[in-house]
């Protein structure tokens, strides 16, 4: 089966996690205090979302900002690492996104984003996008994270709009954030204007599609977002993931029983899937099967948000799990 590109836009940047040494027990007593390097890899909602799909086989665009600097252009060689184009990336003088995470003794983590208002991922355009990239895709997805700043949040409303007027698909992950950067009534305002022109919406269910709606459970939110006009999806982690078409069917659709060992990055490594479905021709309950699968296997594995399945993994996954 022939299939056209994907378009992703949104966010790329880079990783750094950094191990803060075990001052307690055998380090306070006098004994050896282990210091770990830190880890460096490419990361980003969107371009992980991207790299996903490169790895399951998928033709993908991605279209984003980085830094003419050494961390963009390793942005832009781990995604044609994958088998991602990256022809739709604008590179500027801003500086590369760094997500800076320290990680305690006991794995809670702090993180930190320099520069604070995001760098080079922040400084993309709405002329910067290729308007044949949007029209000849498949499918568009984006977002969230990508509408708190202008202009890239003038860049991802304009990429949906164009998209919904040729007939492409769109798809946006709300990336919320809630806790980080609230919810106010502007934010809500633009967010709910990116969701008027979704045709999927995907979300985590208690975290982002409950604050969200104001609604208490995740079925009635999903409902409500949904209103006959889009389908949203929910991701529930351990409990799998559930879905509402436009018509108002719900299904529900039970997670991989895996040993999770690095839950970073699964909620993107799930649009990777669903969406490969998608555009493939698969259902709706199949694609949250595979979104399901793609997720297990990426929580499964010990490495960053990067370390994503190959589709031979995730149908390995589907045929016996």
């Amino acid at each position: 089966m022939t299939v056209r590109h994907v378009l992703v836009l949104g966010d790329a940047d880079v990783d750094l996690t950094l191990f803060v040494p075990d001052r307690s027990g055998a380090a306070a007593a006098g004994g050896a205090r282990v210091v770990r390097e830190p880890l460096v890899g490419s990361g980003g909602t969107a371009a992980n979302t991207a790299a996903a799909l490169g790895r399951l086989g998928v033709p993908v665009e991605f279209a984003g900002a980085v830094g003419d600097d050494a961390f963009g252009r390793r942005v832009i060689a781990d995604l044609a690492a994958v088998g991602v184009s990256t022809r739709g990336v604008r590179v500027t003088d801003v500086p590369t996104c760094q997500v800076i995470a320290m990680v305690e003794p006991d794995g809670e983590r702090s993180l930190v984003v320099w520069p604070a208002d995001g760098g080079a991922l922040v400084d993309f355009r709405p002329d910067d996008l290729d308007a044949a990239l949007v029209a000849g895709a498949s499918w568009l997805h984006t977002t969230g994270m990508c509408l708190r700043h202008e202009p890239v949040r003038g860049a991802v409303l304009a990429a949906m709009a164009a998209a919904r007027a040729a007939g492409v698909p769109v798809s946006i992950d709300l990336n919320l954030r809630a806790e980080l950067w609230g919810l106010d009534v502007e934010r809500r305002a633009v967010i709910e204007a990116a969701v008027a022109l979704a045709d999927v919406v995907l979300g985590q269910g208690d975290e982002e599609l409950v604050p969200l709606t104001g609604l208490q459970d995740v079925h009635a939110a999903a409902m409500a977002l949904a209103a006959g006009t889009r389908t949203v999806v929910a991701r529930l982690g351990a409990g799998g993931a559930v879905a509402v078409s436009p018509d108002g069917a719900f299904c529900a659709v039970p997670a991989f029983p895996v040993d999770a060992v690095n839950p970073i990055g699964a909620g993107d490594a799930f649009n990777g899937g669903f969406i490969s479905a998608r555009v493939e021709g698969r259902s709706l309950p199949d694609a949250l099967r595979w979104g399901n699968a793609v997720a297990a296997c990426k929580v499964a594995s010990p490495g960053g948000a990067r370390d994503l399945p190959s589709r031979a993994a995730v149908e390995a996954l589907l045929a016996h799990g």
